[in-house]
């Protein structure tokens, strides 16, 4: 197996690992590969969801003219641009 070094860490996430080392009653080496391990797979999860959420524009408008038209609905096109809009959150990226 290979051995990699970590410089310059600072002092309070040290004591951080520390503290979960104990904790855990792991050593300082086997809970940085159990953190390392752990903030890998979320940030894979994290990759793999914006990928997912990520369709190229073309596709996107493949698909709303797949669904054109199929939409049933009781209320006028404004009530419902009415609604949507009342549904956003701030901050939201909306990507088309």
């Amino acid at each position: 197996m290979a051995s990699l070094t970590l410089r310059d860490i600072p002092d309070a996430v040290l004591d951080k690992i520390r503290f979960l080392s104990e904790r855990e009653r792991r050593s300082l080496n086997k809970e940085m590969l159990v953190i390392v391990e752990e903030g890998l797979k979320m940030h894979a999860a994290e990759l793999e969801r914006r990928q997912e959420s990520n369709i190229p524009p073309h596709l996107q408008v493949a698909l709303w003219r797949q669904l054109k038209g199929k939409w049933e609905d009781s209320r006028s096109s404004s009530e419902i641009v009415a609604d949507l809009r009342k549904a956003r959150t701030l901050g939201r990226e909306v990507r088309l």
